[in-house]
């Protein structure tokens, strides 16, 4: 996912908050928009998505829509300790936490390309009203043979839960999608009859020569 011959995790993606966070029932639902590495396949495919939380959290709704925000991208909660969960639960353990794992049909047709919104509401938010919770995530590619994130290659990227206190965080000043390729010198412009007045210039130098 992140280029040919790469391996283990790439951290070429950003998560920001979009709008001001909720908090009912003592959990938390935050709307973000992931910001991707331009380094994506063109074509539909089947997109793995972990995210880990503590041990008595849980994940009540997780739900991916197309960067416009219109369109719903397919998505499915794995079993527990299902493929993806037991990948990350190896390749990035953390004691008093666990990966929840989902799958997405993604297709840049119909969703865009190079990122995506999120809508998310996590169980029992315990962060000090001016503090905050980091979620790690990590998504890739489906690949046939398996073993994606043990043995392939895959982005990561943290997702922050603000507390009560935090204000709104701005749209992103230079996105990674957006970032522009390094420009080419433009060539100077070409004068009418450039080859004329270089011809006389040069026969007017022999002259003074003699």
């Amino acid at each position: 996912m992140s280029g040919p011959g790469a391996s283990g995790a790439k951290q070429r993606a950003r998560v920001y908050q979009v709008d001001k966070a909720t908090y009912q029932s003592g959990g938390i639902q935050r709307k973000g928009l992931v910001d991707v590495d331009k380094r994506l396949l063109r074509e539909p495919r089947k997109v793995l998505v972990g995210l880990r939380v503590r041990n008595d959290q849980d994940i009540l709704g997780f739900r991916m829509f197309g960067k416009k925000g219109a369109v719903q991208i397919p998505l499915s909660r794995e079993a527990p300790n299902g493929t993806i969960a037991t990948q990350l639960n190896t390749v990035a353990p953390a004691s008093g936490e666990r990966w929840i794992g989902y799958v997405s049909d993604y297709d840049p047709e119909q969703h865009g390309e190079n990122g995506f919104r999120t809508e998310i509401h996590v169980s029992n938010f315990t962060a000090n009203a001016n503090g905050f919770q980091e979620i790690p995530v990590a998504f890739t590619y489906h690949n046939p043979a398996g073993n994606e994130f043990a043995v392939g290659h895959y982005i990561v990227t943290p997702s922050i839960l603000p507390s009560q206190n935090a204000d709104p965080e701005p749209p992103p000043e230079h996105p990674i999608e957006g970032a522009k390729a390094k420009q080419k010198p433009k060539a100077k412009p070409k004068v009418k009859g450039h080859k004329k007045l270089k011809a006389a210039k040069s026969k007017k130098a022999r002259r003074k020569k003699r």
